[in-house]
């Protein structure tokens, strides 16, 4: 998958994200995707190239209260993103766009930002890795 801008993303049909979250100061986070609940923290995009997902990630929690926000695998690492409560935003939402294009527009974007793109063996090992934290105080990912 590749970021084409803030908290907006391209992947492959099928392709495989995994969504990690670390929640501390006492919030409490809640995931949708595409206005359901979501259950783990790996998911598919769509199979049909054109298609649209979007994850909303909201923290309900004490002024202070935070959530580090994982996508993964975006041109070949983890991209981060904060909520964060505070006076003026006590209850912030964060949506996330993903859309699908063919493999080999894909491979086309990941040659020109000269990034791999990633095998599909590594996505496997990606769906086995368990790393959502949704409450407590901090936690390892």
């Amino acid at each position: 998958m590749h970021q084409l801008q803030s908290r907006t993303y391209v992947g492959q049909p099928g392709e495989v994200v995994t969504l990690g979250t670390q929640v501390d100061g006492g919030g409490q986070i809640t995931i949708a995707l595409d206005g359901q609940p979501l259950a783990g923290n790996t998911f598919p995009l769509p199979q049909t190239a054109g298609a649209h997902s979007r994850l909303q990630v909201a923290l309900l929690g004490p002024i202070g209260a935070s959530c580090v926000v994982t996508i993964a695998v975006v041109d070949g690492a983890s991209d981060g993103d904060l909520l964060l409560c505070q006076p003026h935003d006590p209850a912030p939402v964060h949506f996330y766009s993903m859309s699908v294009a063919d493999a080999n527009a894909i491979t086309a974007l990941a040659a020109v930002r000269n990034v791999a793109v990633a095998p599909a063996s590594h996505q496997k090992k990606l769906e086995a890795t368990p790393r959502v934290h949704r409450a407590g105080k901090g936690g390892k990912r």
